[in-house]
């Protein structure tokens, strides 16, 4: 028996494995504590559907439009088992319950709540699976998404009651930017023996030393306790002294997962060197750091070799899951890869910097296997990227995604919508933008939101520059209620955020288009197709897809305005994910709204 289980709960996307635990795994193996990871997302996804068909290689091979189909069936027969549950909407990529996973004590309630609940038996069978007495330890449980809040919860809970003797430990993005609030909830906190903040690797490692080995002088800062609340916080305390491990799969069967072929994540970099204002994302690590090229290259070619030996065929296919990746690293990567004639092809999110327009620069990183850049284009006001904090300029965003385009990389941007400050005006130059640009292939529309641990929240004061009001975050809190001047800003620009989708899929049918394939699947066919696929695509058999995807789409603003019921299996799955995520955040908003006058109204009456 190992000494250690680390488990991946649902929910999250069941298409590829994720990282986060075979990095634990790796760094903890190397100190001689044996450790197994569970995906039980993916034996979630499996059982809830029950006997489904799996897509295989040949027919995605042939026709890649039969992926829209399939997961589409997928879909709709995650909708069916829904309704066996009170209030649950279980989708590929997002999870609607009845109880809601932003208060904690909500989060208390769905744990023993059979007709709502399908993670209570999920977890029962489970455990007595390969969970039973005289099993490992130590669990640890990691809560990277919202979605998998209940489901970790419940599964701490199962483990209290059929394995009382097994330390349980929470980790991850969500423990980590709500554990203030946490260690305040007796009923949540006696579910957990301790939390790992920031980069779990250093902090973990020394928790298993006390434990397993009795060394007391073990360094745990950053674990906290969760009954007492007590521990030693230093964010930049804990890096990994050994540096970024290399993921060991080892436990994982990639033929398993729902992509018709293997996307293996790695990381060349971790955190961030910027500090955008709105952006929480890179307080979940320790400090920026940087794996050496080398290091990458081998981890692709131990993994190919696992790969090859799993599925026939080794892995082509890598995300590099990071905040930003630095420029000089993915130029030594695509060397190596070239010099070596490795066949890997792979995507990573990058910041719109001056470096990329060396000349040749991404002509380089192409022949190195680059084939998709996240970028955070956020805007092209310049007024809007100073109050943002984003330090880049609108002449190098052009020249960068032109030149990115010109090499054969498809450029995903990242768009968001209502920054405080931002007008009407504002939004239809954007918008303009984005229609014109032909170097511009697909991108993700998001609305402000003030995030917890962003900088902005951080160092909120009541005078701020933004105008803005906020509530301080409570409970899981991730998006806090605000008002910007007074007025409920995001009623306003959820609808400004509606009319800017319908435009540019209107005018850009190809970036629409695009949107309907899973994220996953985009550098694949820009390997296979060219960076222009959607055009390409559109022209060939998607006009029928973008016209319903358009019609969906403007019905679902008409129905958003004029507050109608809205049935989320009728969405596009990427329509869903934010339909779902707005609704939560309009709930929080409107009762703190009611909170906020409350109180007025009984200070008035003390006066």
């Amino acid at each position: 028996m190992p000494d250690t289980l680390l488990v991946n709960p649902p929910l999250s996307s069941p298409l590829h494995p994720q990282l986060n635990l075979p990095l634990l795994k790796a760094y903890l193996q190397d100190d001689g504590f044996s450790t197994r990871v569970v995906d039980a997302n993916l034996r979630f996804f499996k059982e809830f559907m029950g006997d489904f068909p799996r897509m295989e290689q040949q027919a995605w091979d042939d026709n890649p439009l039969s992926l829209l189909a399939y997961y589409n069936d997928l879909e709709k027969r995650l909708f069916a088992r829904s309704q066996d549950w009170e209030g649950l909407q279980v989708g590929l990529r997002s999870l609607g319950m009845k109880h809601d996973r932003v208060y904690f004590d909500s989060v208390l309630a769905a744990l023993d709540d059979m007709a709502a609940n399908p993670f209570i038996d999920f977890w029962d069978r489970l455990i007595e699976a390969e969970l039973a007495d005289g099993g490992a330890r130590i669990i640890g449980i990691a809560i990277t998404f919202q979605d998998q809040i209940i489901p970790a919860y419940t599964l701490a809970r199962r483990l209290r009651l059929h394995r009382p003797g097994a330390v349980i430990v929470l980790g991850g993005q969500i423990i980590t930017r709500c554990h203030d609030s946490l260690v305040h909830h007796a009923g949540l906190s006696a579910l957990s023996d301790y939390l790992v903040l920031w980069d779990g690797e250093e902090p973990l490692l020394a928790l298993h030393h006390r434990l397993l080995r009795g060394d007391a002088t073990a360094d745990i800062t950053n674990i906290i306790e969760s009954r007492t609340g007590q521990g030693r916080i230093e964010r930049t305390a804990a890096t990994p002294s050994r540096g970024i491990p290399r993921p060991d799969f080892s436990d994982l069967d990639f033929a398993a997962y729902l992509l018709p072929e293997p996307l293996v994540p790695l990381q060349t970099t971790r955190g961030c060197y910027a500090e955008c204002a709105f952006c929480a994302i890179p307080f979940g690590s320790n400090k920026y750091q940087v794996r050496r090229a080398e290091a990458v290259v081998e981890d692709i070619l131990a993994i190919q070799e696992q790969t090859k030996a799993q599925t026939g065929r080794p892995a082509t296919y890598f995300k590099f899951m990071e905040d930003t990746s630095s420029p000089a690293i993915l130029h030594h990567l695509a060397s190596l890869i070239i010099e070596r004639g490795i066949d890997a092809k792979w995507e990573t999110f990058a910041r719109l910097e001056k470096a990329f327009i060396k000349p040749g620069f991404l002509d380089h990183l192409y022949r190195g296997g680059c084939r998709k850049i996240h970028w955070g284009l956020e805007s092209n006001d310049p007024a809007i990227l100073l109050r943002m904090s984003k330090k880049v300029e609108m002449s190098h965003t052009n020249a960068v995604l032109r030149a990115s385009a010109q090499a054969g990389i498809l450029n995903f941007c990242f768009i968001l919508v209502g920054f405080p400050g931002e007008t009407d005006d504002m939004r239809e130059a954007m918008t303009r933008y984005i229609c014109e640009n032909p170097d511009i292939h697909t991108l993700t529309i998001s609305t402000f939101d003030l995030t917890r641990k962003s900088p902005m929240e951080r160092t909120f004061t009541p005078d701020n520059v933004y105008g803005l009001e906020c509530v301080p975050a409570t409970d899981f809190q991730v998006r806090l209620p605000y008002l910007v001047e007074g007025e409920n800003w995001k009623e306003r620009i959820v609808p400004a955020a509606h009319r800017m989708m319908i435009e540019i899929v209107r005018r850009r049918p190809d970036i629409g288009f695009v949107t309907l394939f899973p994220d996953q699947v985009r550098a694949m066919l820009c390997d296979r197709y060219g960076n222009d696929w959607g055009r390409v695509f559109v022209a060939r058999y998607g006009s029928e897809n973008v016209s319903a995807m358009l019609l969906d789409t403007e019905r679902y603003a008409r129905d958003y305005l004029s507050k109608r019921e809205i049935e989320p299996v009728a969405l596009p799955e990427p329509l869903k994910r934010e339909h779902l995520r707005t609704k939560e955040d309009m709930a929080v908003l409107a009762q703190a709204i009611l909170s906020r006058k409350l109180y007025e109204r009984r200070r008035i009456e003390q006066v």
